[in-house]
């Protein structure tokens, strides 16, 4: 732990303002071993972008790609994903970089709906989800905070105004796709809900607010399980109005309703809403929890079992309710998981990231070193996500982008607590 910090603060701090300064140029070699978030998120963008086709691709057909006719370009959500940890990461010191993101971005844009389509746009193209889009708003929203551009200010209220908001009219939770307004998702609900809340904390519309207050309120009220405190996943509305509940429970579903939370209460200063984000934040840190990997034996040394594209999330909610001090133990918490990602998920024969937590899911070797780590015998659970079409170990888009928000939020943190 104290390791990773001193790194952060020797290397990352050290290089960004000799960038900032024009004393030393981008990095867009290989990530070494104490490597920063931009330097993850400038080796990540020369990987994945392709000049020559516009948009983020893979080397084979792979997770959340298409195939060989369309050069294996990815669904929106990892690019969505990406331009986010562009914004964060990039924005300072690659400004072609970050265009070159965002304009890849666009080529999904529907105008008509006000939304993102899960594959490039075309006339009559309706395969829209809302959680991809309540992923855009936050997207677009970082971005605004980078560039100070409103036009991506603009387009994430639009989402929201247009989209979004009007789905959750019913009752205040969204729905997942916008061809079945009979189910209610965790996954759509949450990221909607803060990014209403981070435009309100920019253009205070009050619109925006109670929209957001709902939002949050429905997933309290419908989605949490009182044995645990934790969110679930979703519902389905039968034709007789019946719930049926899907109690799968993932990181990032319980890391919007802290975010969200923390957020409500930085603008409404009402008791209640903290107490929840707290609590909230004390039940995914549960390590006897099912958040995490409880096959590692003692409960100090285990991890959430879940990947990056979800975990990053979890993060950045604990990243908020870390601005107002507490609980007090989230701080060392966020670089907890990061320095787990470094240790575990980085290769260093790429400088990319695998996109899960679990090291026994990914090779014979990261398995053996686990278990002699943790005192364990486990057997290698190949994680199909982890491959291409052929079977051999592959990097993700979106795995190497939530690893970038990650760190990103770690060095925050780091450079706030030496400040």
């Amino acid at each position: 732990m104290k390791k990773f910090i001193k790194d952060l603060r020797q290397k990352g701090t050290a290089h960004t303002q000799a960038i900032l300064q024009g004393n030393a140029p981008p990095l867009a070699s290989k990530p070494g071993p104490n490597h920063t978030a931009s330097d993850l998120a400038r080796w990540t963008f020369n990987y994945f972008y392709s000049s020559q086709n516009g948009q983020f691709q893979a080397r084979a057909k792979s997770e959340s790609t298409l195939g060989d006719n369309d050069h294996f370009g990815y669904v929106v959500w990892p690019v969505i994903i990406m331009v986010q940890a562009a914004a964060e990461a990039l924005s300072s010191i690659d400004k072609a970089a970050v265009d070159k993101s965002l304009s890849a971005l666009q080529a999904y844009w529907n105008p008509e709906r006000s939304g993102f389509c899960a594959w490039k746009m075309f006339p009559g193209n309706e395969d829209i989800y809302y959680d991809d889009n309540g992923h855009a708003a936050q997207a677009l929203i970082s971005m605004f905070e980078a560039t100070n551009d409103l036009k991506h200010l603009k387009q994430a209220k639009a989402i929201l105004t247009n989209l979004i908001m009007p789905a959750a009219e019913k009752d205040g939770g969204v729905p997942w796709h916008t061809n079945n307004q009979n189910c209610r998702n965790a996954c759509s609900t949450g990221p909607a809900a803060v990014a209403a809340l981070r435009i309100y904390n920019i253009q205070r519309d009050d619109g925006l607010l109670k929209f957001a207050e709902r939002a949050l309120q429905w997933l309290v009220t419908n989605l949490r399980d009182p044995e645990d405190g934790l969110i679930w996943d979703s519902y389905v509305m039968d034709e007789n109005g019946n719930r049926n509940i899907n109690k799968m429970k993932w990181t990032y579903n319980t890391g919007f309703a802290i975010h969200g939370f923390a957020l409500l209460y930085g603008i409404t200063k009402n008791q209640e809403h903290l107490n929840n984000a707290i609590g909230f934040a004390k039940a995914a840190m549960n390590p006897n929890g099912p958040l995490f990997d409880r096959s590692i034996p003692k409960p100090q040394d285990r991890m959430y079992s879940d990947s990056s594209f979800f975990l990053h999330h979890l993060v950045d909610g604990y990243h908020a309710l870390a601005q107002l001090n507490v609980p007090e133990n989230l701080v060392q918490e966020i670089f907890r998981i990061a320095n787990w990602g470094r240790t575990w998920m980085f290769d260093r024969d790429d400088g990319l990231y695998f996109r899960g937590s679990s090291p026994y899911t990914i090779s014979q070797p990261l398995t053996d070193k686990f278990n002699q780590q943790f005192g364990m015998n486990k057997n290698l659970e190949v994680n199909s996500q982890e491959r291409n079409e052929q079977g051999n170990l592959c990097k993700t888009l979106i795995g190497n982008a939530g690893w970038i928000r990650i760190l990103s939020m770690a060095e925050q943190l780091s450079s706030n607590h030496r400040s």
